[in-house]
């Protein structure tokens, strides 16, 4: 438990940063909360015996098969006596290329029942490179938006970058899609991961255990580190002055965040052995009360059975070239995976 606390203080001392620095006191209060970073919530994660940990991109959308990860996590607690925690450790650094998430804009439903898209950036070939955290948060209310889509984008304005706006986004859908509820959700960036990491192995002062500073020194002594250059893009740098991590090594930093499963699809298990070895070679520095995180292959289920498209929507969204996403499945079903649960035969969690 010591690690795990450790971080979370350290969680609580930089969640501030996070938030606009104008931001009213008020609207503060409700984006931590909305991110699970109010002291509720860290309270909780902090007595969890195990974390449920998951890993979306920073995005407006999670589109289908990708919903069905969150969806499971939600159902994996509700299903238990004593719940895990679940982590959402967003991956900020992405940038404007990814073609899976597609940060670049936001597909949603206008009050008209047409699929609307909302362009948060260009992804001209000079720029498509830049990452998501580098540009400044969402400041538009999209025209003609549902109700749960007007509630993310206003909730969005008070992100401290782009990156926040998209986890706050985030947040308000999942939370009307009913995967989320109360405060056993905390949405946290990478990179608050890796910062504790690298300012942990530089200044031994700010130690509370020899043994996690050891990991700490260790694990930059092996990873490879990127930084945003000054057009925004990431940048080769020594590990100690990184933002992020080579992704063995920031999969690695998954350790401190208590006992967890890593939820995923056959991707990740296919290169999870990859992160074992880099675990392993941090293993004998690693404290008492530190488990080497285990991956967890989401069911593979086919959620477009349950929640689809209407006829309409489908058509549409085969003329513009996007799958269905976790907030179009919201505005046409509402709080589906509160009434739904394609997971119940599946089974707990394998330890």
């Amino acid at each position: 438990m010591r690690t795990k606390t450790a971080f979370i203080d350290y969680v609580r001392r930089r969640r501030l940063d996070l938030v606009r620095a104008d931001a009213p006191a008020a609207a503060t209060d409700e984006a931590l909360a909305l991110l699970g970073l109010d002291d509720t919530a860290l309270d909780r994660w902090a007595s969890s015996e195990s974390v449920l940990v998951s890993l979306p991109h920073a995005s407006p959308n999670v589109f289908d098969p990708r919903t069905r990860v969150c969806w499971y996590a939600g159902s994996v607690q509700r299903r238990a006596a004593n719940p895990a925690h679940h982590v959402r450790v967003v991956l900020t650094h992405v940038n404007f290329s990814d073609l899976g998430w597609r940060p670049y804009a936001w597909w949603y439903m206008g009050e008209d029942e047409k699929v609307r898209c909302h362009r948060q950036f260009s992804r001209n070939k000079k720029r498509k490179h830049v990452i998501v955290a580098g540009r400044p948060p969402m400041d538009v209310v999209p025209e003609g938006a549902s109700r749960t889509d007007l509630d993310a984008s206003r909730a969005a304005r008070w992100g401290a970058d782009l990156a926040v706006s998209y986890m706050l986004l985030g947040s308000v859908v999942e939370r009307a899609a009913g995967m989320v509820s109360g405060r056993t959700v905390t949405y946290l960036p990478l990179s608050l991961l890796v910062s504790f990491v690298r300012e942990q192995a530089a200044d031994p002062s700010s130690a509370t255990d020899e043994q996690l500073l050891d990991w700490c020194r260790l694990l930059t002594d092996q990873a490879q580190g990127r930084r945003t250059g000054p057009d925004g893009v990431l940048v080769g740098c020594p590990a100690r002055q990184a933002t992020v991590f080579d992704n063995y090594s920031n999969l690695a930093t998954l350790a401190l965040l208590g006992d967890c499963h890593v939820l995923g699809g056959a991707k990740m298990a296919g290169y999870w052995p990859h992160v074992e070895h880099r675990l392993g070679a941090l293993r004998q520095a690693a404290a008492e009360d530190m488990r080497d995180p285990r991956v967890t292959v989401v069911p593979d289920v086919d959620l477009l059975r349950f929640v689809g498209p209407s006829p309409a929507v489908a058509v549409q969204l085969e003329r513009q070239g996007v799958p269905y996403s976790q907030g179009l499945a919201v505005a046409e079903h509402g709080d589906f995976a509160k009434r739904i649960d394609p997971f119940e035969h599946a089974g707990p969690v394998a330890g």
